[in-house]
């Protein structure tokens, strides 16, 4: 009887044992790295350290650590990052994408969601990080890019805004000659002169998806619409349209440069509007309005880049995978996102959430995603870094048109040989 007693109160202590041992599981830090046009994907940021809060009481014992990068420092980081084999659970994978996809280093989402899932997102900012077959990433918003217009000054000169780039070309000589900059970017980082040269390769009847991917022999960067879209944004260059010593300008400064009154238009992306409407004069930011980018005749079609350089990729292999893989779907699940859109008023990825939006500026763009959508980032291995190189020499007149587009070649296909 006592035999019997002991075993009973030895499995009595097991029994009440087992929740303690469990309530000592290891904690998991779920690491989260992204840059952040809006600056508000952040601890700092009440409604998004909500948002991370609620995940976290629905886990215990998983704690969500945010490193948001200012842009310019995002991929050195990123490419220290791959160098060292040290990748974050979750990330934007940039321009990376595709490689660290193709090398097995991040998942294929196909492996984790259904295509319901998957349908919900736009076309275009999906796409951008579809490779083989595989989806790699997902969009935490979609992009677009524009002119923005300083209405006073275009009244001043009696100018409308331009409907082609040759319209451009003939009104920068009256703006220039009055003291203010035509048209208004900065390309310091090497990033938004890709965004603006690349849509120009559709506007000649090119396919920057296909020449990023280069798997089609009959593709090559040097060709015709190639040269044709160097070659236009050689004459923008020559014309005095863009600001002087624009390699070494950012987009931050070039944006002060327009809200300060001293530019008629300003290139920029969708998710400008939050910007102006917190630090433009009230005047500016009150008046602007958009317009299309120009085409190359009054009927062609206005093609600007429409994808997401902010995508969502997922460190494979890792004891935090699944984890990662739910944290992203509870980001873009109907609270966490509405809460986003409607703090940051950035361009949704999907179209569910458009209702979201109350700025009429990012209202008329949503109307603009389903057509006049070009390739603005490139992911296939080399590509970002040749292309970025030329674009630059062009603006610079280092290069020309013809010498550029076999340059972008030969350095994409020694970049694939290595």
């Amino acid at each position: 009887m006592k035999v019997r007693f002991a075993l009973f109160l030895m499995i009595l202590l097991l029994l009440g044992a087992v929740p303690a041992v469990l309530s000592q599981a290891e904690p998991v830090t779920l690491r989260v790295m992204s840059y952040d046009t809006t600056d508000q994907l952040t601890r700092e940021t009440p409604w998004f350290d909500e948002v991370l809060r609620e995940f976290e009481a629905a886990h215990p014992g998983v704690t969500i650590e945010i490193n948001d990068l200012p842009f310019p420092q995002y991929l050195p980081t990123l490419e220290a990052m791959i160098a060292g084999d040290e990748l974050p659970d979750v990330f934007y994978g940039h321009v990376k994408t595709a490689e660290l996809g193709r090398a097995g280093l991040v998942i294929d989402y196909r492996d984790f969601v259904d295509e319901e899932w998957l349908a919900r997102f736009y076309p275009g900012p999906l796409r951008q990080t579809v490779f083989d077959g595989a989806v790699y990433g997902v969009p935490q918003d979609a992009q677009l890019f524009m002119l923005y217009v300083n209405p006073a000054i275009m009244e001043e000169l009696n100018l409308e805004p331009p409907v082609t780039w040759d319209d451009l070309i003939a009104m920068a000589p009256a703006i220039n000659e009055a003291g203010y900059i035509p048209l208004a970017w900065g390309n310091s980082a090497g990033n938004v002169c890709p965004d603006f040269f690349l849509p120009l390769i559709a506007q000649f009847g090119g396919d920057a998806w296909a020449l990023d991917d280069l798997a089609d022999p009959a593709v090559s960067w040097d060709s015709e619409p190639v040269i044709g879209a160097l070659g236009l944004l050689e004459r923008l260059a020559q014309a005095g349209v863009f600001m002087p010593g624009i390699n070494g300008i950012s987009e931050d400064q070039a944006r002060q440069v327009w809200n300060q009154g001293r530019a008629a238009m300003m290139y920029g992306g969708s998710w400008v509007p939050s910007i102006i409407s917190s630090e433009a004069p009230v005047e500016l930011a009150e008046s602007y309005y958009i317009v299309k980018n120009p085409a190359l005749t009054p009927d062609d079609v206005h093609w600007t880049g429409n994808g997401s350089g902010e995508s969502w990729v997922i460190k494979a292999n890792s004891p935090n995978t699944e984890l990662a893989v739910e944290f992203v779907q509870y980001l873009l699940s109907e609270g966490p996102y509405s809460a986003y859109v409607t703090n940051t008023q950035s361009l949704p990825g999907m179209g569910w959430a458009a209702e979201y939006i109350e700025d009429p500026h990012v209202q008329t763009m949503t109307e603009w995603l389903a057509t006049d959508g070009a390739n603005h980032i490139l992911f296939g291995q080399g590509s970002w870094d040749a292309v970025s190189g030329v674009c630059a020499a062009i603006l610079d007149g280092s290069t020309t048109p013809e010498e550029g587009a076999k340059t972008i070649q030969a350095n994409v296909l020694a970049a694939r040989e290595r």
